[in-house]
């Protein structure tokens, strides 16, 4: 067997078996301790001892683990490791067992630790049931990595996808956004510069006309100035040169009382003259003239002014306090055609978005089922504040959602009535008198006096259904509107004993030949809106002109139909979708 050993005490009886050749022969999966021993009950091998070269059960594992030197000459593997030797033919040899030193060929689930077949016969997993090859449980974890790597491509990778590619776009708006602003800063900078400059030239030009007017002024003050004084100093140089002669004169006794004479007259002009300077008002020129103050803004005043003057910068993200609905919020459609409702994103100021890219999400929190799903919804961004809300009903019913608006909620919730024509007129349920149209959605009583009453084709027993009536053509209003059950309707003469409905001449129900609290009279034209609950068991009528509605409870478990009953000739009604 390939191993030294010692002679035992029995002689050469005890000496190991050579098993390599049975190990390799059509039994070798069949346990060699137990072909040995001629066990009845053989047991397919499970392990190979790769020292001995030999296939063992579980139940002699053990056993041939401790003979020979010991644990410590066996090295036990899998029968799926025997024939493959990857790692020997590449050189690399396989994690060895840190307490045995022994290859890690099986695992342990309930310890999650690769272990060896020592630690499974004799070691701290002996007993342990939840072990299996490595081989097997790289299996399981292959098959389970493959389902999630699956699930991580086909949802949360596309998710993230998506989530990357929205903040990416919201990178490049908002990047856009600011070089925008940027270039509208500028803008206005270069407007304020402008502005400044053509304010500097104004007031430079103040200036100088000031200068120029007041410079006028003082000049033809200092001419006339000038032309006075020498006015005034001529009278003075000719008085004193009068004077002069006056006093050094060399004239005769009569020549002097003749130039006396003359000099008098001289005299008396000149006094006048001085009178005369003497009396001229000057000009009043202040001993100081007002200067010319120019009145700077302070720089702190300066940089506000500026900052007011450019406009302010501000991050304008819609709000659900002043974002609304536009146009009507109650809007009505057939099942699978689309609805469409206009949002537009206001700011905090009330101002609309110039732009686009808000968060605007619809939740649905009210549907005709509770078992139904809920509407797709998509949100169109027009790019200018304005997104348009757009969902395609499936069924039949009301339907009621909430807009929010970047994490906020609107005060006006959408609301939806879907219609579709699910019923007409039956003709074989109509009773004497009464005339169908072609399309089987108008009624026409054309007997005498007496009423007469028509079903329609389909009932409802489940679920809620919505349909209208319009009131055409009516003498006095003798006009029943409502449901009945289909056996109630036998006698011509108590054809509403077994009805739900509203008698139009007087307003009021007629539940079951009683009647009840009424609401207004109808009138020709007016268009009646029933509203037919069956899980509930109640019917509503809405006056759609008048706005009033009626309510009928407590209605019976059974399969109800749309009906109406007409008492006097020429009168019609027709249904609306």
């Amino acid at each position: 067997c390939r191993t030294c050993t010692r002679l035992p005490k029995n002689g050469a009886a005890g000496l190991p078996r050579d098993t390599s050749q049975a190990a390799t022969s059509s039994d070798s999966q069949q346990c060699v301790s137990c072909s040995a021993k001629e066990e009845i009950d053989r047991q397919t091998a499970a392990v190979w001892c790769t020292k001995c070269e030999v296939v063992l059960c579980t139940s002699h594992m053990a056993e041939h683990m401790m003979s020979g030197q010991g644990p410590s000459s066996h090295a036990i593997i899998g029968l799926s490791e025997r024939d493959q030797s990857t790692d020997a033919q590449q050189g690399n040899s396989s994690p060895l067992c840190g307490e045995h030193n022994r290859p890690l060929e099986y695992f342990c689930k309930a310890c999650g630790v690769c272990i060896c077949g020592h630690c499974v016969a004799i070691g701290r997993h002996r007993g342990h049931t939840q072990i299996v090859t490595v081989h097997e449980v790289s299996d399981e974890l292959q098959a389970e990595v493959q389902t999630k790597s699956k699930k991580i491509k086909d949802v949360t990778l596309p998710r993230a996808q998506r989530a990357l590619e929205k903040v990416q776009k919201v990178t490049s708006e908002l990047s856009s956004r600011a070089e925008q602003v940027e270039a509208d800063i500028k803008t206005a900078s270069r407007l304020a510069v402008a502005a400044i400059q053509t304010c500097e030239q104004e007031k430079l030009q103040e200036v100088d006309d000031i200068r120029v007017v007041r410079l006028k002024t003082l000049d033809r003050q200092q001419e006339e100035l000038r032309q006075h004084t020498a006015a005034l100093e001529g009278v003075v140089a000719f008085s004193e040169q009068l004077a002069e002669r006056r006093r050094f004169g060399s004239l005769s006794h009569n020549s002097i009382q003749h130039c006396e004479v003359n000099i008098v007259g001289v005299l008396t002009a000149v006094k006048e003259r001085a009178d005369v300077l003497d009396k001229v008002k000057f000009l009043e020129t202040p001993d100081h003239h007002p200067h010319l103050v120019f009145s700077s803004t302070s720089e702190a005043e300066m940089m506000q002014k500026a900052s007011e003057l450019l406009g302010t910068v501000v991050s304008c993200e819609a709000t659900a306090a002043q974002s609304c609905i536009e146009g009507n919020r109650h809007k009505h459609t057939k099942p699978g055609q689309s609805v469409v409702f206009s949002v537009i994103a206001k700011d905090r100021q009330g101002k609309t978005q110039i732009r686009g890219g808000d968060s605007i999400r619809v939740t649905w929190s009210r549907l005709p089922a509770a078992d139904m799903a809920a509407p797709a919804v998509e949100v169109r961004d027009k790019g200018d504040g304005h997104y348009d809300i757009v969902c395609s009903p499936s069924r039949t019913g009301d339907y009621e959602a909430e807009v929010f608006i970047n994490g906020g909620k609107l005060a006006t919730t959408l609301v939806v009535g879907c219609e579709e024509k699910w019923f007409d007129f039956d003709s074989t349920e109509c009773q004497a008198g009464l005339k169908i149209s072609s399309d089987k959605q108008t009624v026409i009583y054309d007997g005498q006096t007496d009423w007469s009453s028509a079903l329609a084709s389909r009932g409802a027993r489940r679920g809620r259904c919505t349909w209208k009536v319009k009131i055409r053509k009516s003498q006095k209003m003798n006009i029943m509107v409502g449901v009945a059950e289909k056996p109630g309707l036998t006698a011509q003469r108590d054809n509403f004993m077994s009805a739900y409905c509203w008698f139009g001449y007087t307003g009021r129900k007629y539940v079951l030949g009683k009647w009840s609290e009424s609401i207004r009279k109808f009138k020709v034209n007016d268009i009646l809106q029933f509203d037919l609950d069956c899980d509930k068991h109640t019917l509503q009528i809405t006056n759609l002109r008048s706005r009033e509605t009626a309510k009928i409870d407590n209605l019976p478990a059974a399969e109800l139909f749309p009906y109406v009953s007409l008492f006097n000739q020429h009168d019609s009604i027709s249904l609306e979708w």
